[in-house]
């Protein structure tokens, strides 16, 4: 049976995190313990390790902002197929997210822009009336973090 890869959970205050990598390519065999992704947090990076042995089938894309326990891939057996009636958890949550996006941020959608930024940096912009299009982004990627927004409110 497929055994499913999702997000981990980092701590009670982790929402989301990156995937940043595949460390192993699609279809590749895998053994139980073998670093497979990495994921990267406001806080910390790190590797995910395969839980079982199989061949790896990823399901969501190096760059994807994932939700805690939403899916990344899956280990199969040999000669398994992955599932095929579950929608994947990353794209079902992605088109969701696009869609709270367009309809939360009507200004950045006005202007094409499109800001990358963690839950903790929004909300502290939100806060304190900063337009995050105006911030420089240090984190993976240009990625926005709290420590940007934080720069941003010194200034």
């Amino acid at each position: 049976m497929a055994q499913e890869i999702v997000m981990p959970s980092m701590g009670m205050y982790t929402e989301e995190g990156v995937l940043s990598a595949w460390l192993r390519p699609a279809g590749a065999r895998v053994e139980a313990g073998e670093a497979i992704a990495e994921i990267t947090t406001e806080k910390v990076t790190f590797e995910i390790p395969s839980s079982v042995a199989g061949i790896l089938h990823p399901v969501a894309e190096a760059g994807a902002t994932l939700r805690v326990q939403e899916l990344l891939g899956y280990i199969l057996a040999q000669g398994e197929a992955a599932p095929s009636s579950v929608a994947p958890k990353g794209a079902v949550a992605k088109e969701v997210s696009q869609a709270q996006s367009a309809m939360t941020a009507p200004q950045e959608a006005a202007r094409g822009a499109s800001v990358r930024a963690s839950p903790a940096a929004r909300r502290l912009a939100s806060q304190h009336g900063i337009d995050l299009s105006l911030v420089q982004g240090t984190g993976p990627g240009g990625r926005i973090v709290e420590a940007d927004v934080l720069a941003k409110i010194s200034q």
